[in-house]
């Protein structure tokens, strides 16, 4: 079964996947590999983080910080693309692949507090950077647990591997002595052990019915997603070279606003199957 479209955040669907795609022809005929497509992708969105910062001093910086930060998002569309295309998908890989997301959504988090910081002549702006960074990655987080729970009730497996075989795949690296690997395994473990009650749910007798009557529902959540955040920010990021508030305005709504959609997604979001 192909991934329900529903699932996916629009702007992935029709601006970063299709832009990404066009890359791949290319990087097809080198000998580039998908992890380090996702490593420059990740120093992209850091160094869109740096200059971000730097933006207080020199707005300009705003406009190569936005521009860094939309080249990393393609980037992180063509990671997975590339690996299908050469056929060499990997846990490692998407482990990888997160924790590049992660680390450029701290690049911009203390870039976007720096440049706040620095233009209002407030060190409380840390504080609102903190709080919108902080929302960003629950909201992200918790997209992702309903996407995942909602893939498997209507019978799409997100996950190629369960927890036992990350474990068998994490003591294998440990005995062939690739310490690298042994840690994103066991990142990955942890994080797939908190996921676990989601990947084991079986499907709904009925997956055609049940699409019906929630895929509304899922596409509301795919609003909260690492990508439709990012968008935003390097929208918000590209204004703020001439708009300042346009920063405050990005960590204030991720705080506040998306706070608020996020618990009424959370209140019905039914308890049990069925529901």
């Amino acid at each position: 079964m192909s991934k329900p479209v529903e699932v996916e955040e629009l702007v992935d669907l029709y601006i970063h996947r299709p832009l990404a795609a066009r890359l791949i022809p290319l990087l097809l005929r080198t000998p580039i590999t998908p992890n380090q497509v996702t490593i420059l992708s990740g120093l992209t969105g850091i160094a869109a983080g740096v200059c971000f910062a730097l933006g207080a001093a020199r707005p300009v910086l705003c406009l190569v910080a936005a521009a860094l930060l939309f080249i990393s998002v393609v980037l992180d569309c063509s990671d997975g693309q590339l690996a299908r295309a050469k056929g060499i998908s990997s846990t490692t890989g998407a482990i990888l692949d997160g924790i590049a997301d992660y680390l450029v959504g701290i690049a911009l988090a203390i870039g976007g507090s720096y440049f706040m910081a620095m233009t209002f002549h407030s060190p409380w702006f840390w504080l609102l950077g903190l709080a919108g960074a902080a929302s960003s990655a629950l909201q992200a987080a918790l997209f992702d647990h309903a996407k995942t729970r909602y893939a498997a009730l209507v019978g799409y497996s997100e996950r190629e591997e369960d927890v036992a075989a990350v474990i068998r795949n994490r003591q294998a690296a440990q005995a062939e002595g690739r310490w690298g690997d042994v840690l994103l395994f066991l990142i990955y473990e942890r994080y797939s052990k908190a996921q676990h009650a989601a990947m084991r749910i079986d499907p709904v007798n009925d997956p055609v019915t049940y699409r019906k009557e929630n895929a509304g529902r899922m596409r509301a959540w795919t609003w909260l997603g690492i990508g439709t955040h990012f968008a935003l920010a390097y929208v918000l990021c590209a204004l703020s070279a001439i708009w300042p508030l346009s920063a405050v305005a990005y960590f204030l709504f991720c705080a506040t606003v998306l706070n608020v959609y996020l618990a009424a997604l959370m209140a019905i979001e039914p308890r049990r199957v069925g529901e």
